[in-house]
Parts: C-alpha cells; sequence; structure tokens
C-alpha cells in the first residue's frame, strides 16, 4: 500500500506537470515560459489605464485592435518585446547571482513612474502590474549597475548642480479638442474669465483629464508624451493659458501650473546618463548579442522571431493579401486562464 501511494503521488506530479506544460504559451526564451495569459493580463491592466492611455495613444488605434477587445498586432508584439527582454535580464541575474535590494526597488519605482506619466498614472495600474513594472526595472538596474563602471558621486552631483535646466519637471493641465476652431473657442471662453478646470471637464475629448480638470500630472522632458506638448509645457509662462498647439491628436489649450528642478535623489539615474556614465551602452550591447543567442520559441499567432535584425526582434504578423486594403490587423486574446 506504501508504495501504491508513493507511485500515485509521483504519478500525479508527472500529471501536474504535463498539465502545466500544455498551457497555451505566448513566449518561451532559453527555456523560460511565458504563458499566454500573463500577456492577456498585461495587455488587459494596460488597457484598463485610461490616464496611461491617454498619455500615449489618446485615439486609441495604435494600442486597440478594431473589433470589441482586441489588441493592435503591432502593440502586441511590442508588448512581447518587452517581455522578451526582461526575461532575458531576469535569467542574466540568476546566472550572476545578482540580487535586486530594497533601494533597487525605490529607484525603480520613481523611474516607471516618471516614464507613465506619473504618479497618478501609476497608481491607476492594477497592484500586481506596478509591483511587476517595478520588479522588472529593478532588475535593469541590478543588471546595468554590474556591466557599468562605478560612478564618482561627487561628479554627478557637480553635474547636476552645473545643468539643473535638463532636470526640469512641469506640471499641466490641457484642453484637447479636434479643430482650431474649437480650441479657438475654448480660447476666447477662458479670456471671459470661464474656469479652466470646468470648461476642460466639459469639452476636452481627453476625457481620464477632462474629469481632472485637464491634469495630466508632472513629467519631464523624456517621459512618453507628445513633442508637441512637451515643447509647450517646457517653454510658455507658467500659471498662463498658452495658445493651442497641434499633435496627432487634435489641438491642445494648455495652462502649465508649475515648472522646478526635481530633486537629485530623484534623477540620480538621468544624471548619470547625461554625463554618459551611466548611458546604458554597456547594458544595450549585452542585451544585443543575448537577444542573438537566444533560443526564442514564439506562439505563431502574434507573429516571428527576426533573428536577421542587427537587433532581433518579435515581428507582428502581417495581414492576409487583400484587394482592398482595410484597417492594420489585431488580435483577440483568448479568455485568461
Amino acid at each position: 500500500m506504501k508504495r501504491f501511494l508513493v507511485c500515485l503521488v509521483a504519478l500525479l506530479g508527472v500529471v501536474a506537470a504535463a498539465c502545466g506544460t500544455l498551457q497555451p504559451y505566448a513566449l518561451i526564451v532559453n527555456g523560460s515560459r511565458i504563458p499566454q495569459r500573463d500577456l492577456d493580463n498585461e495587455l488587459k491592466a494596460i488597457r484598463g489605464n485610461g490616464r496611461y492611455l491617454d498619455a500615449i495613444d489618446p485615439s486609441r488605434r495604435q494600442i486597440l485592435g478594431s473589433g470589441n477587445g482586441t489588441f493592435n498586432a503591432n502593440f502586441t508584439a511590442f508588448v512581447l518585446n518587452q517581455d522578451l527582454d526582461y526575461q532575458l535580464v531576469h535569467n542574466e541575474l540568476g546566472k550572476r547571482k545578482l540580487n535586486v535590494t530594497p533601494a533597487d526597488l525605490d529607484q525603480a519605482k520613481n523611474v516607471v513612474i516618471q516614464q507613465v506619466n506619473g504618479q497618478d498614472t501609476y497608481n491607476a495600474f492594477p497592484k500586481w502590474y506596478q509591483d511587476k513594472l517595478q520588479r522588472r526595472f529593478a532588475e535593469v538596474i541590478v543588471l546595468n549597475r554590474a556591466l557599468t563602471p562605478p560612478v564618482d558621486e561627487g561628479q554627478a552631483m557637480a553635474y547636476y548642480n552645473s545643468h539643473q535646466d535638463q532636470f526640469q519637471q512641469a506640471c499641466a493641465s490641457h484642453i484637447l479638442v479636434d479643430t482650431p476652431q474649437a480650441a479657438g473657442d475654448i480660447e476666447a471662453r477662458l479670456a471671459k474669465g470661464e474656469d479652466f478646470a470646468s470648461v476642460a471637464k466639459s469639452a476636452s475629448k481627453d476625457t481620464a483629464s477632462g474629469q481632472k480638470g485637464g491634469d495630466v500630472g508632472c513629467f519631464f522632458k523624456t517621459s512618453q508624451l507628445v513633442p508637441e506638448f512637451l515643447n509647450a509645457a517646457f517653454s510658455q509662462p507658467v500659471g498662463q493659458v498658452g495658445q493651442p498647439v497641434q499633435s496627432q491628436f487634435g489641438y491642445h489649450v494648455i495652462k502649465v501650473t508649475s515648472r522646478q528642478v526635481a530633486p537629485y535623489d530623484q534623477v540620480k539615474q538621468q544624471v548619470q546618463q547625461a554625463m554618459g556614465q551611466g548611458s546604458g551602452k554597456q547594458l544595450t550591447q549585452w542585451l544585443t548579442d543575448a537577444l542573438k543567442k537566444a533560443k526564442v520559441k514564439l506562439n505563431p499567432k502574434f507573429g516571428t522571431f527576426n533573428k536577421d535584425k542587427t537587433t532581433p526582434e518579435i515581428d507582428a504578423p502581417q495581414a492576409p493579401p487583400s484587394p482592398t486594403p482595410t484597417t492594420a490587423p489585431s488580435l483577440t486574446p483568448p479568455p485568461s486562464g
């Protein structure tokens, strides 16, 4: 009886392992499996953050597909390429026996918040995805540190003090409309004394920021915002409504609420990059080499892994030939498992 139970336990273990391998995969990187459900959940976390979508693609056309619940194939490939890169970094830390410290996590959180356009946008992600973003970037910080010569802290502080214009942070609100005539109407209403926040709530087609009176948060010159908006935010007078600015998303009527130099601890990594000490050249070269050597198996529905490029990457699937070109291809993720 005892031997039978041992064999049964062993059998159940084999069956459980087999069931795990039968789960649909999105990507397998040097034997490390990224299940399709993980990709689905990541895409849903992004889709569910309206503030983030408004910052990078208010039209949603570059992210969402044409069908309900679908995603643009190129955007899906972009996310998978990031998953691939981060998986290689994670595996490398294991090989080198490198550990992430609480300080690394704190630094990573600050960087992620800057990259996604502010604390409010970061908070709008699910907690599990916040933790994932933070952990991923912390691992990048650790590997970059291992690959990069030590930074002279005194020189870094001296550079920060003498180049503070490079580390300005702006906070702004905007009202987004479709036409120059509509922007002119907004200017006229504001000139008559109407409250900017009230007008934003009623008239801005950027509904996420509109519900907050047009507030888009605080950001740096390197943030993921359209260049026309960034240029205006870092050039027009603080506290005044500037001339309408046209971007690919429409016409922005912008009010800069503050603009000041961020504390050194908050921009330490950017300081090092500006000095060329933490530029990430070694990390970039390492990643290119790792991609060329990697054994990558991609679920064909998401495209192909192209090793012939200078930097190998995942290419989105091509739309089938059609006599009448239509919209860009999109993918419908299956239900999460």
